[in-house]
């Protein structure tokens, strides 16, 4: 990525700032938007109508501190790369008023709020020369007011636990690694080593145990999905900086650290590295932290595959310190080197892929039994991308509310797994079976859903998925149960996708890719338009909604389902015998 292109990002988004009366904040996740009065000068509680919280309890410094932070950072960045008098002046306005902040956390804890906003004064401070020495004092006013209240609220939560080993020795000890009060911790830390603080020696150490553990962790499968494991890790990774090289070492050399690259990486759509797939709450517009992340690691621990991950990344869906970290990039030669194709394993999802350019194709297939809330109820659930998008693709995220976009995104529609009788999953119980290159561009993964669905259903689900070059994707279901009574499936397509069935299959089209289309058709079942849904809740997804006919099941408690998605200017024919398929010229035996 070149230091122009970043330096036009901040200009761009500076002029635009400056001007600003009010600071927007979209509440995407309860549909509000609230314009703060600049400059922000304390957190406020909306007493807004809300159901399922109380209005206080609602979250909502959470997101004003986003956005916050990130017009800081952007002004801020324009003084000190152009000496532009305007944004400076704004950001010094926007950093008083913060620095004056009566309190950072809005729980009562180590919270995002504080994170993020020490994080914003730790960055003024520690990585800009424009402010002067006014600011400068109160900005450490502010750190010594935030480590006065934080240090006992971080020692009642986090204070039994020395080692890692302490936290690993819980019955759950992934409790003690929620990302809210770690990343406050973080803030923290950042203070005291702005301040030259004593606490820092012991905030480190207490980090160097949760993230030591949280690492350790992922081991066993522990995981939030890209989004939030990336949230962690961009605060993680300033933190990482603050220290000498021999106390982040052991941490930036631990063998799960590369998990969070490949997780970005891997699952990047065709053609635009940024655009992960929305399985589990990932928001790839909303939360790039992990792209961020990368970006601040890679100062610290350059690696080849991160450079050409990092040089593919569109700088206009970047945050304002992820840019400023490529900044510093670009002024280096770092080798870069694509990572592989094929069969992949990105820790909480598997990925087929034929490449990485927008005319490749790639499955991710959701796999994590993780018992963070951030991992939904999806194992086996795939999405489909091509063209710098994912056209078969999922809910993600969660809405908090009790409302129908909730139960769109967490419901028995929300995923593209199996409903077997009116169940879908409700445990976190799958298995990987296989993961291969079965040669010639056809990769497999096969995964066992079956213990994720209620053990009265007595059912047994395996899913197997093939990738079929840069043509086609199939999936065979083998679903067997207790008594097998109602089978149906639930296929979202791309917000922005337009449907039509035909002669018993769909098609999703695109006005930007009149050549590349995505058909979707199974031998099992004749699709019919009036099978295509806009679900109660959805944010543009169209849905076909299948059901098997009864007629297909075996001895009343099996069935085997093919579904094949071929991707080009026309469908590929399909030719089925139960448990062998021919799609064009590929074979794929069940």
């Amino acid at each position: 990525m070149h230091a122009a292109s970043i330096e036009e990002q901040i200009r761009r988004r500076a002029e635009h700032f400056v001007v600003q009366t009010h600071l927007t904040v979209d509440y995407y996740r309860v549909r509000l938007k609230l314009a703060y009065p600049l400059p922000v000068k304390d957190i406020h509680r909306a007493a807004l109508p809300m159901r399922r919280f109380a209005p206080s309890d609602y979250p909502w410094a959470t997101w004003m501190s986003w956005a916050l932070e990130e017009r800081i950072g952007c002004l801020g960045w324009a003084a000190e790369w152009f000496g532009d008098e305007q944004a400076r002046a704004a950001a010094a306005r926007d950093l008083e008023a913060l620095a004056a902040w009566p309190r950072y956390d809005q729980y009562d804890k180590p919270d995002l709020s504080l994170g993020h906003a020490a994080r914003t004064l730790w960055a003024a401070h520690a990585q800009w020369t424009w402010p002067d020495a006014a600011l400068r004092k109160h900005i450490e006013a502010a750190f010594a007011r935030i480590l006065e209240r934080t240090l006992p609220l971080s020692e009642k939560i986090h204070g039994a636990f020395k080692r890692k080993e302490d936290i690993l020795a819980q019955a759950e000890p992934h409790k003690a690694l929620h990302n809210i009060p770690l990343i406050g911790t973080v803030g923290a830390a950042l203070a005291a080593h702005a301040l030259r603080h004593p606490a820092a020696e012991g905030l480190d150490a207490r980090l160097t145990a949760l993230l030591g553990a949280l690492l350790d962790l992922r081991e066993k499968g522990l995981t939030e999905a890209v989004a939030y494991d990336g949230y962690i890790l961009t605060f993680a990774a300033d933190w990482l900086a603050v220290l000498d090289e021999a106390a982040r070492k052991p941490l930036l050399n631990h063998p799960r650290l590369r998990d969070y690259f490949e997780e970005s990486c891997l699952l990047a759509a065709p053609g635009e590295a940024v655009e992960v797939p929305e399985l589990s709450d990932v928001e790839p517009v909303q939360m790039p932290f992990h792209i961020s992340a990368q970006a601040k690691l890679q100062a610290l621990q350059p690696d080849p595959q991160r450079a050409w991950y990092l040089s593919r990344c569109n700088p206009e869906r970047l945050r304002a310190d992820a840019l400023a970290a490529l900044h510093v990039l670009a002024q280096k030669k770092i080798q870069a080197a694509p990572p592989p194709s094929g069969a992949l394993d990105a820790h909480y999802a598997l990925v087929l892929r034929s490449g990485y350019e927008r005319e490749d194709l790639a499955v991710a297939i959701a796999a994590s039994n993780s018992p963070m809330g951030h991992i939904h109820n999806d194992y086996g659930s795939i999405v489909l991308g091509t063209h710098g998008r994912w056209i078969i693709s999922d809910p993600g995220y969660q809405q908090y509310l009790e409302t129908r976009e909730r139960e769109f995104t967490l419901g028995v529609e929300s995923h593209n797994a199996p409903v077997i009788n009116g169940f879908a999953q409700s445990l976190k119980a799958g298995k990987r079976a296989a993961l291969q290159d079965e040669g010639g561009g056809r990769l497999r993964a096969e995964l066992d859903l079956s213990g994720c669905y209620a053990p009265e259903l007595k059912a047994t689900v395996r899913r197997t998925v093939w990738l079929l070059g840069r043509e086609a994707a199939v999936v065979l279901d083998r679903v067997e149960a207790g008594k097998l009574e109602t089978l149906r499936y639930h296929w979202h397509g791309h917000p922005a996708a337009a449907w039509w069935v035909e002669d018993g299959a769909a098609r999703l089209y695109f006005e930007d890719l009149p050549d590349t289309q995505v058909f979707v058709a199974s031998p099992n079942v004749k699709l019919e338009e009036s099978q295509l849904q806009r679900l109660p809740g959805s944010r543009g997804h169209l849905t076909l909604r299948a059901e098997i006919p009864a007629s297909l099941f075996q001895n009343a408690n099996s069935a085997t389902v093919w579904w094949v998605f071929t991707v080009g200017k026309q469908s590929l024919p399909i030719r089925a015998d139960g448990i062998n398929i021919q799609v064009g010229q590929w074979y794929c035996k069940g």
